[in-house]
């Protein structure tokens, strides 16, 4: 008899081994026959973190406080499986180069491990197909939820110190709400949702001696986000052709940095652009190992595989293998690995303030921070998108701005109303324009419009000047980068269009924003009173 229990338990165990040091399934499969278990002091495998999740940055250590499973036995159908975190540490640092060949060494094991593990699961033996399709559903259906998240990265004399009080990761259905969702067995469209709540962000300076003397305020206070991904592809092709979609979305990110802060942000930005996810290093065949030889021989369908395949092909491998119909395939939908990724922000704020340490005598003449305004940059509607695909050489990049503000603050600030304002543009009357043909957009449905054309002229004829404008009114940048077809040359001009090669077509389009030029906010220091005023206004 087919007993659920038997399939499922080893399954979830399993997870929790891959992750984990030191762990012992069978000390756990009893409590979690009877619906739950907890495992306490738990240390992680940080090279298997950092390979699954292709992190480009080295973890030194990783804690879990406390685990639990819960899996409600009489409910699987309807209700997920639970898997709650009470609190998990990390400490990052810039891999070196000891790390890198380690990392490559640890990649090239775990292909084999996992080639050999394919073999012996096939020699085995699967589980019969009803109970296949009953496991596949619980598996995908599992919800994370992470309590009180810490991740410290340090770097020379810079301490980065994020905290995250909860996070929340699950299957959502078409209306983006979590639920029990089933995936088809061939057209596959996955729908995954992670919330995060309470985000704080902490930068500090430590002295030589490895200590920081005074905490400062934090970089970013109590934000909240929303992070929907959504994969379409097909089960039979999903070597050649697949969508993935990612949005993340926050209503207000209130970004405060002082001038002891500043040289370390700039430096932090400039690290972050230099990084780069590790690369998966491709193995190169011994012919003196028949092992090796024969598994190098193996190549998916389709040619090579895709990029991000440790996600892609992972989320494949959970899906049932019937052999049924091939949908006939959809005269609209891109060929290719297309691939997309937005951010939204529907206010941001930025404050700059001078800071200078003093010593508090009323405190034990302790050491602190005083804090002094200077400028405030309110930014409204904002959003930024990529889409690729590699097999049509397709790369586009769109930005956009609906509302801008600057405004100097404390002894900068004018008290004549006009002159407060630097820069300012008009309110925006159109709503949440900017999100238009997002994941966010309540309006559109992924199953009902092509989200994006791989065509230049069609392209341009979508997405117009006008159309522009209406996502973000003040300010609208894209970039297309698109190879050019090849035209049917005569021969005499074969020489100069035969190769006409990658394209790139810039469009910055803007309006309604007025710049006051003020002598009140460059005469504020000094005490003097303003004298003249210029405005200038960009249509």
């Amino acid at each position: 008899m087919f007993k659920l229990e038997s399939y499922i338990t080893p399954i979830l165990l399993s997870y929790v081994a891959k992750y984990v040091k030191n762990f012992r399934d069978e000390d756990a499969q009893v409590s979690l026959w009877e619906g739950e278990v907890t495992f306490q002091n738990l240390d992680l495998r940080l090279e298997v973190l950092e390979e699954e999740l292709n992190l480009p940055v080295e973890l030194v250590s990783g804690h879990i406080h406390e685990l639990s499973i819960q899996v409600p036995w009489t409910k699987l159908m309807s209700e997920p499986v639970k898997i709650i975190i009470n609190t998990i540490e990390f400490v990052a640092k810039l891999p070196d180069n000891e790390s890198r060949q380690r990392r490559a060494s640890y990649q090239k094991e775990q292909r084999r491990k996992a080639k050999k593990a394919a073999v012996e699961a096939e020699q085995q033996g699967a589980a019969p197909a009803s109970s296949s399709v009953v496991v596949k559903k619980i598996i995908n259906n599992i919800t994370l939820q992470c309590h009180n998240i810490i991740l410290k990265y340090v770097e020379d004399d810079i301490v980065v110190s994020m905290n995250v009080q909860c996070m929340n990761f699950s299957p959502a259905g078409e209306n983006w709400k979590p639920t029990m969702v089933d995936v088809h067995p061939v057209s596959v469209s996955m729908r995954k949702l992670l919330q995060i709540s309470d985000l704080t962000i902490c930068l500090d300076k430590r002295n030589t001696a490895g200590r920081i003397e005074v905490c400062q305020e934090p970089v970013l206070y109590r934000c909240t986000l929303e992070c929907r991904v959504l994969r379409k592809y097909n089960a039979t092709t999903v070597s050649t052709s697949s969508t993935t979609r990612i949005g993340v979305f926050t209503k207000a990110l209130d970004i405060n940095v002082s001038s002891l802060q500043f040289p370390m942000v700039m430096r932090l930005v400039k690290m972050l652009l230099e990084l780069k996810p590790a690369e998966m290093e491709e193995e190169a065949l011994n012919p003196d190992d028949p092992e090796e030889t024969a598994e190098g021989n193996e190549v998916p369908v389709g040619g090579t595989q895709p990029e991000g395949q440790s996600y892609l092909w992972w989320a494949w491998n959970l899906l049932p293998s019937f052999e049924s119909q091939v949908p006939d395939p959809d005269p609209e939908e891109t060929i290719g690995h297309a691939f997309d990724i937005g951010i939204y922000a529907e206010e941001l704020n930025f404050q700059l303030k001078n800071s200078e340490f003093f010593t508090d005598q009323a405190m034990g003449g302790i050491k602190r921070i005083r804090y002094t305004p200077i400028l405030r940059i309110s930014l409204g509607g904002i959003y930024y998108e990529r889409s690729q695909l590699k097999e049509n050489d397709w790369t586009n990049v769109k930005a956009g701005l609906s509302s801008l503000c600057m405004e100097p603050l404390g002894a900068y600030r004018s008290e004549d109303p006009v002159d407060r304002v630097l820069v300012n543009t008009q309110e925006s009357l159109k709503g949440r324009t900017f999100i238009d043909k997002s994941l966010f957009d309540e309006h559109f449905m992924f199953s009902d419009r092509t989200w994006c054309r791989h065509n230049y002229e069609d392209y341009v004829a979508r997405n117009t000047d006008e159309y522009m404008l209406f996502r973000s009114p003040v300010l609208s940048f894209d970039i297309v980068e698109y190879r050019a077809p090849k035209p049917n040359s005569h021969p005499l001009a074969e020489s100069q269009l035969k190769d006409l090669g990658l394209r790139v077509q810039y469009r910055l389009l803007s309006a309604g924003i007025t710049f006051h030029f003020s002598q009140s906010f460059l005469q504020s220091r000094s005490g003097r009173s303003p004298s003249t005023r210029s405005t200038l206004t960009q249509t």
